[in-house]
């Protein structure tokens, strides 16, 4: 499942980085959870809940400075044969490829007809 994991995210990825809200929020489960880096958590019921929200996300982290991600260090717990546990250290890119900072997220993901989405995400407070 790893390398499922791998692909999945980094269609994520450049999905997110292409700047398609509308695609990127059907990756998501319907509600979807998540569990920000200030310890809040945002319900989201619909995939339009998911685009409204990223595309905020999206203006600031644009202000911060981002052009791209990179992902490492993969983790892939298997929870039968229709879930998963993926962690990883995203890498928030600027320009000429300076990590601008890096963070550690885990993802909850379930398989519904053949397709891959995320229910769970929670980031990595480690301060």
């Amino acid at each position: 499942m790893k390398e499922q994991a791998k692909q999945f995210f980094s269609q994520y990825g450049s999905t997110f980085d292409s700047w398609d809200m509308e695609k990127f929020s059907s990756f998501f489960n319907e509600p979807f959870i998540s569990v920000r880096g200030d310890g809040k958590s945002i319900i989201m019921n619909t995939n339009n809940d998911a685009k409204v929200f990223f595309t905020s996300v999206l203006s600031k982290w644009k202000k911060d400075g981002y052009v791209k991600f990179s992902t490492k260090d993969y983790e892939v717990i298997n929870l039968g044969i229709k879930s998963m546990l993926v962690t990883f250290t995203w890498q928030m890119m600027g320009k000429n490829n300076v990590v601008i900072k890096e963070w550690k997220q885990s993802y909850n993901l379930i398989k519904k007809e053949d397709t891959w989405k995320i229910i769970m995400s929670t980031f990595h407070i480690e301060n």
